[in-house]
């Protein structure tokens, strides 16, 4: 009965998550041609094109400042009040976003838009906290696969959300419709945790550990590394797409619909290398799903410029999806693998608000290597895919030696 249970919350759990991507996600195939279209009225006519986006990277890199920011504060506070309440907690300061992001499309009104998005990155906690929900009720043995159905939560809701959004944008010709379902989804969220999700107490432990800051826990020798690689895979993954709707509307002059229908592309083999990995996951190591699963990513982001026609590009989101879901699924098991109990909630935050900040680092070096040519970010992401399977590969040759080391050693 008790495993019911938990495959049962796990299953809410995987809606939310759905659900919370779904939500983020409905307005971004909106969000460039808003802001790059003169005719939209969001900035004024006489705005140069390099002005246009220097705002699309303002409100674009606000979301994962705040994100950074807050997620480790309430995965914190989750540890020490309980997931259940600082989880509502996120979903009531997202829907306020959303709804004043609605206004401020409505209204044209770029502080609105821009104060939407700092309460959107800051309350944006609720998927470190479901992850450290899943965490909680995991096994060693199940934590794996338990993480890998959250990724195909997360994944499927990346499918939902740019469809959504993108044809009620053109169906309707209102492009505010994507944020006001945005928060009619974040509601239907809110019901759902308020009424299916048991309210569990903070976890208890033999010991209380004495409170870290976010700075302290950052710099834990048993997790940096794994923050560190953090950075460079969804550095990767922020400059595949940040840039790839950009170069989308600029080679190909796509449409709303068409850059949803990308996001489904590439969505869909995302859901389907989180079942690989969790397969995977039964018969390897850790290390081998980070440094097989960023080697495949890599692959996909280095193609991702060659082809001129919609399936070729197709054909590069394969990989590039597959890959990019193993390699996140390997990390954010070893953060959870490697952080104390009454710790997750601030560990998984951290874990989210690195992979959400390293938009910032995307949108800015990504700026700059524009300057060599616009392939250039999709070739840096390649780059970061490759340093992070060899980051993975110096774990596990340093973790061997340790282990050989110890072996040898004669007891007594």
């Amino acid at each position: 009965m008790e495993g019911i249970k938990t495959q049962a919350t796990l299953w809410v759990l995987v809606m939310t998550v759905t659900l919370a991507v779904a939500g983020f996600s409905l307005p971004s195939p909106v969000l460039a041609p808003l802001m790059l279209d003169p005719a939209q009225g969001m900035l004024s006519p006489e705005a140069s094109d390099w002005s246009r986006k220097v705002w699309l990277g303002v409100i674009m890199g606000l979301y994962p400042l705040f994100q950074l920011l807050g997620a480790p504060w309430l995965g914190k506070l989750s540890d020490r009040y309980g997931r259940k309440p600082i989880l509502t907690l996120c979903l009531i300061g997202v829907l306020a976003g959303y709804a004043l992001m609605a206004l401020g499309i409505a209204w044209r009104s770029l502080p609105l838009l821009l104060l939407s998005r700092v309460l959107e990155g800051f309350f944006n906690g609720d998927i470190a906290i479901v992850q450290a929900m899943a965490a909680d009720m995991s096994t060693p043995k199940t934590k794996a696969r338990n993480f890998a159905r959250i990724n195909i939560g997360m994944n499927l809701g990346w499918v939902l959300g740019p469809m959504i959004g993108g044809y009620a944008a053109v169906i309707s010709g209102d492009y505010s419709l994507a944020a006001w379902l945005a928060v009619a989804m974040t509601a239907v969220n809110l019901l759902l945790i308020l009424w299916l999700i048991p309210n569990r107490p903070p976890v208890a432990a033999e010991q209380t550990l004495a409170p870290l800051s976010t700075w302290q826990l950052l710099q834990q020798p048993r997790l940096l590394p794994y923050f560190v690689l953090t950075l460079l895979s969804y550095g990767a993954v922020q400059l595949y797409f940040t840039y790839f709707n950009v170069w989308l509307v600029e080679r190909l002059a796509w449409d709303p619909v068409q850059l949803a229908q990308a996001a489904v592309l590439v969505s869909v083999p995302m859901m389907l290398g989180s079942w690989i990995g969790e397969q995977l996951a039964r018969h390897w190591r850790g290390s081998s799903l980070g440094i097989v699963g960023h080697l495949v990513m890599a692959a996909g982001m280095l193609m991702f410029v060659l082809p001129s026609q919609w399936w070729g590009l197709a054909l590069t989101f394969i990989p590039a999806g597959i890959g990019m879901s193993i390699g996140e699924l390997a990390i954010s098991v070893a953060v959870s693998n490697r952080s104390h109990p009454q710790q997750q909630g601030q560990a998984m935050g951290l874990y989210r608000g690195l992979a959400v900040g390293s938009e910032i680092l995307a949108v800015v070096v990504g700026s700059v290597a524009l300057l060599a040519g616009t392939e250039w970010p999709f070739y840096l992401a390649t780059l970061c895919g490759v340093l992070c399977a060899l980051g993975f590969y110096g774990l596990r040759r340093t973790a061997d030696r340790r282990e050989q080391a110890g072996a040898q050693v004669e007891p007594g």
